[in-house]
């Protein structure tokens, strides 16, 4: 039977179902649409000013490093999981970076791979917590979180760590240089701007690895059904624990970067990015339930805050109400992937107007003459 002849057989198609199959897709497409609308307000907006390549670019870098974290956050959330602690691993990573090219004087081409292994030991420490130790991923996040921020103000005793560091002619030593290519504006790998080519490798890398390997398949079986996966015979306890190492690792390269673009390592560097990495995952229509979303789609949610961060402050808009913006369009991605929300509540609005009133004395609560005792 066809498609056409089995939607007669049920009979017509009601209001509420081609309701919900319009939400459905806003819901697949939500993170294209709102690019879009970004980019038509900026231009509107700002015009030539926002639609600069050098605007672009630079805003896009600034905001790299953070949608490499909302990579590896899309791997934990796509397994129902969640990882608070993504900002404060990505600002011990740039803080262990910029002590080991200002006190320890090493190359960047050795300083890169250390702070990914930094990266990789939080992780693992988040992956065995909630799956060895069955803390909730929430819980446990949470508390390290504030364990890595600790340590990260411990090694520089509270103090930024500039990464600008000039010999004696007054010029950046040859490592510093090298150092600030990986994030400083102006600096390119043949011709693109490096945090910009780093962010895109991410993506591209994970996305590949989400959609052609088993490892990809199993991260999404967890995700929409941990017991099925493990009475499949998926090892879910080894996924899980990989997804939060992954999440490390991409906060450990993603550290240097920050620390080059900001040209130091602050204490308090990443602090909230997590939100954003959180937020870039759920607007790029990543589900908080598991088993749905993609690393593109993570893409295109950073694009929308990075462009929107960028075109609020062209207009001047102050970053309270840029706040605010923003969390009201996290609601309303979320909202939108829940079309079972918004029909009930519809309903429920529907059903309280066609209610009747009572009348008489019931509608002033005397069901009439008390009787004497």
């Amino acid at each position: 039977m066809t498609g056409r002849a089995a939607t007669a057989a049920r009979g017509p198609v009601t209001a509420r179902e081609r309701w919900a199959r319009v939400l459905s897709v806003l819901g697949s497409l939500q993170g294209y649409i709102g690019l879009v609308l970004v980019v038509v307000f900026g231009i509107v907006s700002k015009g030539s000013t926002f639609f600069n390549s050098t605007n672009l670019t630079n805003a896009v870098g600034a905001f790299a490093s953070r949608g490499i974290l909302a990579v590896g956050e899309t791997l934990v959330i796509l397994t129902a999981g969640i990882d608070l602690s993504v900002g404060s691993m990505l600002g011990l990573a740039s803080m262990v970076s910029a002590i080991l090219l200002v006190y320890e004087g090493l190359p960047p081409i050795l300083i890169l791979p250390i702070t990914m292994a930094v990266g990789v030991l939080m992780g693992l420490v988040n992956g065995v917590g909630t799956t060895v130790l069955r803390i909730q991923p929430f819980v446990m996040t949470l508390a390290t979180l504030s364990i890595f921020r600790g340590v990260d103000r411990q090694l520089s005793d509270n103090v930024s760590v500039g990464t600008q560091v000039a010999n004696t002619s007054g010029q950046l030593s040859p490592h510093s240089s090298q150092f600030q290519a990986f994030g400083t504006p102006g600096h390119n790998f043949h011709g693109v701007y490096y945090p910009v080519l780093a962010l895109v490798v991410v993506v591209i890398v994970f996305q590949l690895v989400l959609s052609r390997t088993r490892f990809g398949r199993h991260v999404y079986a967890v995700g929409g059904n941990e017991t099925a996966a493990r009475l499949s015979g998926v090892n879910t306890l080894g996924v899980k624990i990989a997804v939060f190492t992954i999440a490390g690792l991409l906060a450990g390269f993603a550290g240097p970067i920050d620390a080059a673009y900001s040209a130091s390592a602050d204490p308090l560097a990443g602090q909230s990015f997590e939100l954003d990495a959180i937020a870039a995952a759920v607007i790029g229509g990543a589900s908080l339930a598991g088993g749905r979303g993609s690393v593109v789609g993570s893409l295109v949610g950073a694009l929308i805050l990075t462009l929107l961060d960028n075109v609020l402050g062209l207009n001047s808009v102050s970053d309270n109400l840029q706040l605010i913006i923003k969390g009201l369009i996290v609601i309303v991605a979320v909202v939108i992937q829940r079309p079972d929300l918004i029909s009930s509540v519809a309903g429920f609005f529907r059903r309280s107007l066609h209610r009747p009133q009572p009348t008489g004395g019931a509608a002033l609560g005397t069901a009439g003459p008390k009787e004497e005792s």
